[in-house]
């Protein structure tokens, strides 16, 4: 998923209770079991003596990083004001935004590929920046361990995920470094533009769900005053999206629809979680509605929002006018009813988790039930959100 200019990217974007542990490294035997990273890639997490000197050359290449530091809280590794009284500015400027299709893992490494037209001071930070803060300084190791835990769900949870989604057909695999590095790319990605880009040194921002977003202005920027660490936005994405995407449980006050495909009278409803198409009216987002061949398909589907509980419904009512759909209320409502039903039986077969893993997804469910609950009547949306 890409973030809206972010469908979020970030550093240790999964659950402390199963990350904060690497597991010993085994060398030498070819027949290590699957917990432990390939010899040729495990590393150490190096110290950060070397931060000083990377920070240097990221600022001669145009960044700016202004009163930040790395270090491990609560949340992992992440980056932490100097003086907590003074403003955090950090920006990535364009000529360090490197194209996801222009990385490749060599010889266990991340790394910019030779074709890409990127230049040679520019290439050496990005790869210097990869292996001494960033893949190979343990996000590798973090993946591993986060795709093992999801491998290791029971099978009446990985089934009732596969078919409540969205998750892809490798999400249960046993870890693999190319299916770490996909995994990589699919987390830590940005559109810039209408590109999506890896940003080194941002992506060691954690999300806060009150902090503010990515300015995707000049460059890739997060800044403000920080108490104690700082925080970005990861996006628009509600409870379970970002359980799943990042493997975190983040109250969030709204909830979006989940893939749905299913006849309604004499029409075909499908709905997707794509939700970065959308347009506005009156400041309000909706969703692309597409009519065809007698099908119904919605780009994404908001159905409850705490801060505006009467604004889902009002929506869809307002979406479904030039629609074939003829008792729209009614949809809405057998809408939501699909959505529950599928929570309620997730929370069943997860009723006593027995890893980490499975009780933050089972959190995450009923949290996503509660903002599914944040909706009543309807309202106007001429007058716009105030």
């Amino acid at each position: 998923m890409l973030l809206r200019a972010r469908s979020a990217i970030g550093q240790n974007r999964t659950e402390a209770a199963y990350l904060e542990t690497i597991m010993p490294r085994l060398f030498g035997d070819s027949s290590a079991p699957t917990d432990q990273p390939p010899p040729a890639t495990a590393r150490a997490r190096p110290a950060a003596q070397g931060w000083d000197a990377m920070l240097a050359e990221f600022r001669a290449l145009g960044g700016t990083a202004e009163n930040v530091t790395l270090r491990h809280g609560r949340r992992g590794r992440g980056l932490f004001p100097v003086d907590p009284a003074k403003p955090v500015r950090l920006c990535v400027p364009p000529n360090l935004l490197v194209p996801y299709e222009h990385i490749e893992l060599r010889d266990g490494r991340l790394v910019v590929k030779a074709s890409a037209a990127l230049a040679e001071r520019e290439r050496a930070f990005f790869d210097r920046y990869q292996r001494d803060f960033s893949w190979g300084a343990g996000v590798f190791d973090d993946l591993w361990q986060e795709q093992l835990a999801w491998s290791r769900l029971p099978q009446e949870l990985q089934a009732t995920l596969t078919k409540i989604g969205p998750v892809d057909g490798t999400r249960f695999s046993e870890p693999s470094e190319d299916l770490c590095f996909r995994r990589y790319l699919a987390t830590r990605q940005i559109l810039y533009g209408e590109v999506p880009v890896v940003m080194p040194m941002v992506e060691l921002v954690n999300h806060g769900a009150n902090a503010a977003p990515y300015d995707c202005g000049d460059g890739i920027a997060v800044g403000g005053v920080f108490d104690d660490e700082v925080l970005v936005n990861y996006g628009a994405d509600d409870c379970w999206g970002m359980a799943l995407q990042y493997g975190f449980c983040d109250q969030r006050p709204h909830a979006y629809s989940l893939r749905l495909q299913f006849d309604f009278q004499d029409c075909r409803i499908q709905i997707s979680r794509v939700l970065v198409e959308v347009k506005s009216f009156n400041g309000f987002p909706l969703p692309i509605v597409r009519v065809a061949d007698g099908t119904v398909h919605f780009s994404f589907l908001m159905l409850g929002n705490k801060g505006f509980p009467r604004v889902p419904r009002a929506v869809f009512l307002h979406v479904t006018k030039k629609t074939p759909v003829k008792r729209p209320d009614e949809l809405f409502d057998f809408i939501q009813h699909l959505n529950r039903i599928q929570f309620l039986d997730f929370l069943r077969v997860s009723e006593d988790p027995a890893t980490p893993l499975a009780a933050m997804l089972h959190r995450a469910a009923y949290q996503q039930l509660a903002a599914l609950s944040e909706y009543y009547g309807t309202r106007s949306l001429a007058a716009g959100p105030a």
